[in-house]
């Protein structure tokens, strides 16, 4: 197919690497084949911290660094509706069997709440933050322009 060799540049910001990598994906590829592009390319730059680029299978792409779920691995990267993701690590992979099932025990429920509200702490503190630091920058450039006023 044409429309299967066509590529395009996404922009992934990894968890915990400043600045996002660029890599050519084929329109028709799977996200965890994007997945796996993007680690490749992210050793090669030799960013840190270091990523086992083997371990494909234990990152999931996110549309945000606000977004709670996950893309599916089998979507297409054409048909996401994005080019600009996050990629962090799937830190409950014990989940995904107990989620397929339609008894979970409290406990593991309770530890999955747990997790979200870990989640949504982290998420929430990250954007007050960043806020501030907007602020700050703002602050500074706002000081810069009544100083040079008062000089005149």
């Amino acid at each position: 197919m044409e429309g299967e060799e066509v590529k395009v540049v996404v922009n992934v910001t990894v968890d915990g690497s400043p600045g996002p990598v660029r890599a050519m994906v084929r329109l028709g590829a799977s996200v965890e084949e994007a997945i796996g592009v993007v680690l490749d390319r992210y050793g090669r730059e030799g960013r840190t911290p270091k990523l086992d680029s083997s371990a494909a299978s234990s990152f999931q792409l996110h549309h945000s660094h606000f977004s709670l779920h996950s893309l599916n691995k089998s979507e297409k990267i054409g048909d996401v509706g994005s080019r600009s993701f996050y990629l962090r690590t799937n830190s409950n992979n014990s989940y995904a069997s107990e989620e397929s099932n339609d008894i979970t025990p409290a406990s593991a429920r309770g530890s999955e709440i747990a997790l979200v509200r870990t989640d949504l702490t982290q998420l929430f503190f990250s954007f007050i933050t960043q806020r501030l630091h907007k602020l700050g920058r703002r602050t500074r450039r706002l000081w810069k322009v009544v100083v040079c006023m008062t000089c005149d």
